[in-house]
């Protein structure tokens, strides 16, 4: 069984979240050797300086501070270093009737290491901790490893995830009532890779499960696999966390039905439609999960695709459709220049031309090619030109044919439905608040599930999803007579 060794982890990040005041190593005339109170907040770091201003200073010369890269921080205890841009400053000014002239100025720091430079950490293991909000073992829904620990932890779930034939560990545990993901190299790496790396496996058990936790996190480095020795530690926010609550997959179908009823037969005949699916809504397997985050680390107009799909789950109705169409159109040119397709035309060359030469003789019967047709004959030109051009739906679809998955009819009005989304338009005829609402919300349901179909039968995942244009069918009014589960 895999052995974590956690204990010096948790040591190095308490202390570099420690309550300290040390002193500001720089050769800037304002702030040399001033003391600087640093704080750990919610995300990221509070700062503090309590400056004293002397004759001549004028408040002006404080917009423009530039320390030199990187500011050194130290005490007796510890040195640490903050990257460019990644501390932010303001000047408080005390009351006119305080006789006291201190300036207080705080501010922000995004950033903190104990490495001057992040090549500090090339070459050695790397560890990455994300704090998330309570566990509730996130990573059970694939099936992966136990592990041991050399603290009493819980939740100890591991997955062996291989990217680009390099082997990574993503586990989790909580302590304290903190929890924590972790991913860990099992060799030596490179940070920017690592980085990538760690990225790509957060957005995968997002896409899966909703929740993507990128609020803050440590990056520890170790000259050894076991991590019983830190070399460095830094402390880095990032993009906010985007909880979404849209999991797409489970394997508790209790989860997704409804088990109210109006009488004990109503809820026993719910338990026996639970009851039916436990042999099919199983975990996911590590390779799948392998392939999804490596799908997302080679390819970042995917990964950006399933930002924006995720993303696309918080906004409003009225914008959620394109969001879901941009996803569509870059997922699609992925899978396209991946089989080397081109966009299918609608008809072949020679019965274009044969089409394009009776529409230009046409044209020159009608507006003959003289002065004052010019700009007219030019515009309709240009239109006959590109009639054999295929539609972005035709492209759409032809992306399903790649994966081997049959549209149904409402799903191709869904993807035909794209071009209005994109042009801010709703795909609806209707001028009914609730037949808009409902039409509008049933398209975004079918395009979040296309997006997933397209993603998870390109990794090559055979299995359930929740199908959430049928359980949300109270909603829209449209039961299209399937499972809450939908196969793949």
């Amino acid at each position: 069984m895999t052995h974590k060794t956690l204990n010096t982890t948790i040591e190095a990040i308490d202390a570099i979240k420690e309550s300290q005041t040390l002193k500001l190593e720089t050769e800037h005339y304002l702030l040399k050797n001033y003391d600087i109170s640093i704080d750990k907040v919610e995300k990221g770091y509070s700062a503090k300086i309590l400056f004293k201003p002397f004759s001549g200073y004028s408040s002006s010369q404080m917009h423009f501070i530039e320390f030199p890269k990187p500011i050194k921080l130290s005490s007796e205890k510890s040195t640490y270093f903050i990257p460019e841009n990644s501390i932010h400053l303001n000047q408080h000014f005390t009351d006119f009737n305080n006789d006291d002239p201190t300036i207080e100025i705080t501010g922000s720091i995004d950033k903190l290491s104990t490495a001057e430079d992040d090549s500090n950490f090339d070459g050695k293991y790397l560890r990455l901790v994300v704090p998330v909000i309570s566990s509730q073992g996130k990573l059970r829904n694939v099936r992966g490893w136990s592990y041991k620990t050399d603290l009493p932890a819980k939740d100890g779930n591991l997955i062996k995830v291989i990217i680009n034939n390099s082997e990574y560990h993503f586990f989790e545990f909580q302590i304290d009532k903190n929890s924590y993901l972790v991913i860990d190299t099992t060799s030596i790496c490179n940070t920017q890779i690592f980085k990538n790396v760690s990225h790509a496996i957060l957005l995968a058990l997002g896409f899966l499960y909703g929740n993507v936790y990128l609020d803050e996190g440590f990056i520890l480095s170790s000259e050894t696999a076991e991590f019983t020795q830190i070399s460095d530690i830094s402390f880095s926010t990032y993009r906010e966390s985007m909880m979404t609550g849209y999991r797409i997959h489970t394997t508790n179908a209790y989860s997704v039905y409804n088990m109210t009823g109006k009488d004990e037969i109503e809820i026993e005949a719910k338990e026996v439609e639970v009851k039916k699916w436990i042999n099919d809504i199983v975990a996911i397997e590590e390779p799948i999960f392998s392939g999804l985050c490596e799908l997302f680390y080679n390819n970042e107009p995917i990964s950006r695709a399933v930002i924006v799909t995720l993303q696309g789950n918080l906004l409003a109705l009225e914008i959620k459709g394109s969001a879901y169409s941009l996803a569509l159109e870059a997922i699609t040119a992925v899978l396209m220049g991946e089989n080397d397709e081109k966009r299918p035309k609608p008809v072949t060359k020679e019965v274009f031309k044969e089409l394009k030469d009776k529409f230009l003789g046409t044209l020159d019967e009608i507006l003959p090619p003289d002065a004052g047709n010019e700009t007219a004959r030019k515009i309709f030109k240009s239109r006959i030109e590109n009639l054999n051009s295929p539609t972005n739906a035709d492209k759409l679809q032809k992306s399903f044919d790649l994966i081997n998955y049959k549209l149904n009819d409402y799903e191709q009005s869904a993807l035909r439905a794209r071009d209005k989304f994109q042009h801010g338009e709703l795909p609806v005829s209707d001028n009914s608040d609730d037949i808009v609402f409902q039409e509008v919300y049933f398209m975004t349901l079918i395009m979040h599930r296309l997006i997933y179909t397209l993603i998870l039968k390109r990794i090559g995942y055979s299995g359930y999803i929740i199908n959430y244009p049928q359980l949300h069918s109270n909603i829209t009014r449209r039961n299209l007579g399937e499972e809450l589960f939908y196969k793949l």
